[in-house]
C-alpha cells in the first residue's frame, strides 16, 4: 500500500501506527499516517527479540525514524520514539473498535490523497485518539459520529444539513416551525430534505434526524470541538446519527468496512 515514496534515503517524521501484519518470516509491515506524507507503509525488520516490536503497534503516535530503500523501493523503520501510547485502546474492546474503524477508513479512503488534507486528518485522527484514552464508552460513542462527521468534511463529502436538497428551504427553520417533523437524508439526491419533499418514505437508503440530531451535526461542523462536546443529545438521537454515518462512510471508502462486521460498534 506505498503510495508514496521518498526523495531522501534517511528523514523522520511524526507517525501515527494505523496497522501492522506479517511480512516475510519474521518481519512487519506497518500503515503509517504523517501529517507531511499521508499514508505509507512501511516495513519494521526483525525477530521477536527486536526491541521496536513492542513500540511499533497500532494507535501508538510519536516521531518515526525511517530509511528509504531505493533498490527494494520499499521504507524501512529504524527508530520510533513514542510519545503518546493509548493503552486504555487495548485494554476496552469498544475503545478498540473505534480505534479500528478510524484506521480502516483513514487506509480506504487513502487518508484523503492529497498533501492539503493530510494536516487536517493528522490532527483529527490524533485529537479522537487522545480523546478516546479517557473518555467512558458513552462518550467515546460520540466522540466517534464527531470524528465521522468531520472526517466527511475534510474529504469534501460531508452533505449540506443546512438546506433541503429539493426545495431549498432551510432545514432548522422548517423543524423550528414543525418541531415534530423530521429531515431525510436520501441517497439518490445525496443530500436532506424536508418531509414535505421526502416522498415515499419506504425508499432504500434514506435515514430520518429529528431536530435534536440534525442540530448536533450543525454544532459539531460550525463549533469548537469543546463546545461541540457540550451539545446535549439524547439516545434515540444518537442512533439516528449512528446510523446515518455508518452508511455515509461506507459510501465514501466504496466498500463495507470490516471493522462494521464485528457488531460491537
Amino acid at each position: 500500500m506505498v503510495y508514496w515514496l521518498p526523495m531522501e534515503r534517511s528523514f523522520f517524521t511524526p507517525a501515527l501506527v494505523l496497522a501492522t501484519r506479517p511480512f516475510g518470516e519474521s518481519n512487519i509491515s506497518v500503515t503509517i499516517l504523517s501529517p507531511e506524507r499521508g499514508i505509507f507503509d512501511a516495513v519494521l525488520y526483525g525477530g521477536r527479540k527486536s526491541k521496536m516490536r513492542s513500540l511499533v503497534s497500532p494507535f501508538h503516535c510519536g516521531t518515526m525514524w525511517l530509511y528509504n530503500d531505493t533498490a527494494k523501493k520499499s521504507i524501512k523503520i529504524t527508530d520510533f520514539d513514542v510519545q503518546a501510547f493509548h493503552p486504555s485502546l487495548r485494554e476496552n474492546l469498544y475503545k478498540n473498535a473505534c480505534g479500528s474503524l478510524v484506521a480502516e477508513l483513514l487506509m480506504k479512503t487513502r487518508g484523503g490523497n492529497t498533501d492539503n488534507e493530510f494536516p487536517a486528518i493528522w490532527q483529527l485522527a490524533t485529537g479522537f485518539l487522545a480523546g478516546l484514552e479517557i473518555s467512558s464508552d458513552e462518550d467515546s460513542h460520540l466522540a466517534l459520529l464527531r470524528f465521522l462527521w468531520r472526517y466527511l468534511a475534510v474529504l469534501g463529502v460531508q452533505p449540506d444539513s443546512t438546506t433541503c436538497a429539493c426545495c431549498g428551504t432551510s432545514l432548522m427553520d422548517y423543524l423550528r416551525q414543525s418541531p415534530q417533523s423530521m429531515v431525510y437524508y436520501q441517497s439518490y439526491r445525496q443530500g436532506f430534505v424536508c418531509t414535505d419533499c421526502s416522498g415515499d418514505s419506504a425508499y432504500q437508503d434514506m435515514y430520518p434526524l429529528c431536530a435534536e440530531a440534525l442540530t448536533y451535526l450543525n454544532g459539531v461542523t460550525t463549533l469548537t470541538p469543546a463546545e461541540s462536546r457540550r451539545l446535549p443529545v439524547h439516545t434515540g438521537s444518537v442512533r439516528q446519527m449512528h446510523d446515518l454515518l455508518m452508511y455515509l462512510i461506507c459510501q465514501a471508502a466504496e466498500s463495507r468496512l470490516n471493522t462494521l462486521e464485528l457488531g460491537v460498534l
